[in-house]
């Protein structure tokens, strides 16, 4: 009887105390929301960005800004324009007017006949400047690409980093309450105390630095998309940040080779302008037809249809100067485009090198000595809460801990900046424009002003 009364007994203070932990889940999350709801709501609304995402923020912001189909319209109408002929000339002339007089009226018409193919050497020029305006529009995306990485890698290693301090600020926690409670039993001084204090105030100041170096990446990303959204996050680990796949990106560069065909597009364009300076060179003749009208006092009207051609005589000014000046870019631009291409090569097959280095590096690090300086900083702590190991002991453990530990942040950054800078060159692009920071903003402004300055193609008066 007795046992089943304690059974009983058991099972009814189970249920209550399963009752009472119900109770405290419930009304302390209702607790913690009440005290600081921001924080709550924070948490439940950060999400972690993906690179993918960050681009297709940006592309479609950039979008909404409408420059490219400005561009598009002026190259349009360039080609429409380019397409028109040379309008003709009419002409009125008319001798005496009194009534007593003899008078004379003519009326003619001239129109400048393209038989050089000034005409089509203008539409051809059209035709580069489209094709221009298409692959400057892919390039502009791609730097945009670039720019928005650099940024998203930013934030990524700036997190992680902040990370790395949280976890030496926690270290520096344990060692201070240890040294407190080894001064508290009369084995240490005070001055012990206050130095392991200083060490974790420092500790405290490096991690509120870092903090403000993620709200400020958050906020740096967010502007590429109109926004200033501090809830942003990588949220990555160190082994998947790394920059793996940049060498398959220069491939796809050097594959899809955007500045070379850049380079040849203005090869073409200069050609082009050679050959419509040529033509322009030749005497394109001119037609003229047209009546006079020759009333005098004695006779009547008299009417005579006039037909003429008139040719200019090109005899000193044959633009052959104009010629020689393009045919002297056109050269000039041949060979920095064979020079450009061996240089760029060689930068990016270097970066690429020290790239693997840094990664044998951040393996090492990453595999080996983070571990390993872990484990003597644990170990050297317990020996010194046990009385084995002195005050120095455990700070120099901390210091080799947040060593290596840095040093694998700086590993992160010095890879990312070497994959950048590739990337960079493999479009052709000056890796610092990427890496500024305001590199959108002067990436529009040149975009804004490349608009303004687009020239008229073709046409006549």
């Amino acid at each position: 009887m007795s046992k089943f009364s304690s059974s009983r007994s058991t099972q009814t203070s189970s249920k209550v105390i399963a009752q009472q932990v119900l109770w405290i889940l419930k009304h302390g999350v209702l607790c913690i929301v009440l005290i600081n709801p921001l924080t709550y709501l924070q948490a439940e609304q950060v999400q972690n960005l993906a690179l993918k995402e960050a681009i297709a923020r940006a592309n479609a912001y950039q979008a909404e800004q409408g420059v490219w189909q400005a561009q598009q319209q002026i190259s349009t109408a360039n080609i429409k324009q380019s397409q028109l002929w040379i309008n003709p000339n009419l002409s009125i002339q008319q001798t005496g007017f009194g009534s007593d007089q003899e008078q004379e009226l003519s009326i003619g018409l001239s129109q400048t006949i393209d038989i050089f193919g000034e005409r089509k050497a203008q539409q051809q020029l059209a035709q580069i400047a489209q094709s221009q305006l298409d692959l400057r529009q892919r390039m502009y995306q791609a730097q945009l690409q670039l720019a928005v990485k650099y940024l998203w890698s930013q934030l990524a290693v700036f997190e992680l980093e902040r990370d790395v301090v949280r976890e030496q600020l926690q270290v520096s926690q344990a060692n201070l309450d240890a040294i407190q409670k080894r001064y508290q039993a009369g084995s240490l001084a005070q001055v012990d105390v206050d130095r392991a204090r200083l060490s974790h105030s420092e500790n405290q100041r490096l991690y509120h630095q870092a903090d403000l170096q993620v709200q400020v990446a958050t906020q740096q990303l967010s502007n590429l998309w109109g926004q200033s959204d501090k809830t942003l996050q990588v949220g990555l680990s160190a082994s998947t940040l790394w920059p793996s796949s940049v060498s398959q990106d220069i491939q796809n560069n050097f594959a899809e080779n955007l500045y070379e065909k850049s380079r040849q597009l203005q090869v073409m364009q200069a050609k082009a302008t050679v050959h419509h300076l040529q033509v322009q060179a030749r005497p394109n003749p001119t037609v003229n037809v047209g009546v006079n009208r020759i009333k005098s006092i004695e006779t009547s009207t008299e009417n005579a249809f006039v037909v003429g051609v008139s040719i200019p005589l090109n005899i000193f000014d044959r633009q052959q100067y104009a010629v020689q000046i393009a045919q002297v870019k056109q050269s000039a631009l041949i060979h920095q485009q064979e020079f450009y291409i061996r240089q760029n090569a060689l930068q990016v097959g270097a970066l690429l090198t020290e790239l693997q280095g840094l990664e044998v590096q951040f393996k090492e690090v990453n595999q080996s000595q983070i571990p390993l300086a872990t484990q003597v900083q644990r170990k050297t702590l317990m020996g010194f809460s046990a009385g084995k190991f002195a005050v120095t002991d455990v700070q120099q453990a901390t210091l080799q801990l947040q060593d290596v530990r840095l040093r694998k942040v700086q590993l992160l950054k010095d890879a990312w900046q070497r994959a950048i800078e590739a990337e960079s060159l493999s479009l052709g692009i000056e890796p610092s424009q990427i890496m500024a920071k305001d590199a959108i903003a002067q990436l529009n402004q040149n975009l804004w002003q490349d608009t303004q300055a687009l020239p008229v193609v073709g046409g006549g008066n």
